[in-house]
């Protein structure tokens, strides 16, 4: 009687254990759909965002690719906002060519950015690519360009956005890229 009740003791151990372990499965099983559900659902809020903005005919964050803005500033945003991130112009030229404290220059029309540049170091394009680096530190960035041209010994490398609304241009010289170009395709 005795290993009759210490067998069966064993058994409902063992089938416990199998059941809680069987219950943690599931609840491992369940948050990994619900993390994947969400996933989903910010994938989906984003298309909507990019596609109310394409209707509306103005960029927002979300329409801009990422790797299309150099410093944080990115072609089509609001020039105040741009102001708020650089600081205060410390030049301007012709009304809407403005320069800031950390090199760059932004072509600017009915306060809406239309090109930024960099001819020096310390400003990088948000994939880290920066004046003064080498050209095979671009194609690792970036990969190969949409297209290229030679003028003049510089080459330039030009990269389009899915839409082809917005162009970043690298101009490269002797192996160095010697200025950085970020603009809406016109």
């Amino acid at each position: 009687m005795k290993k009759f009740l210490a067998a069966m003791m064993l058994a409902s151990m063992i089938l416990s254990v199998g059941c809680g372990n069987k219950v943690e499965e599931t609840k491992q099983e369940a948050a990994s759909e619900v993390k994947e559900a969400a996933n989903d659902v910010k994938d989906a809020a984003a298309k909507v965002e990019q596609k109310a903005a394409e209707v509306a005919g103005t960029p927002t964050n979300a329409t801009v690719d990422e790797k299309f803005s150099l410093g944080g500033i990115f072609p089509g945003m609001n020039f105040d906002e741009a102001k708020k991130i650089l600081g205060e112009p410390t030049a301007q030229h012709d009304n809407d060519e403005f320069n800031f404290a950390n090199g760059l220059m932004i072509d600017a029309e009915k306060n809406i950015v239309e090109e930024i540049k960099i001819r020096q170091a310390g400003v990088k394009t948000s994939s880290g690519v920066e004046v003064g680096m080498t050209e095979q530190n671009l194609i690792d960035a970036y990969g190969r360009a949409d297209s290229t041209e030679n003028d003049d010994g510089i080459v330039e490398y030009k990269y389009y956005s899915g839409d082809r609304r917005i162009k970043l241009e690298f101009n490269v010289s002797n192996g160095t890229i010697v200025e950085i170009k970020c603009s809406l395709n016109d």
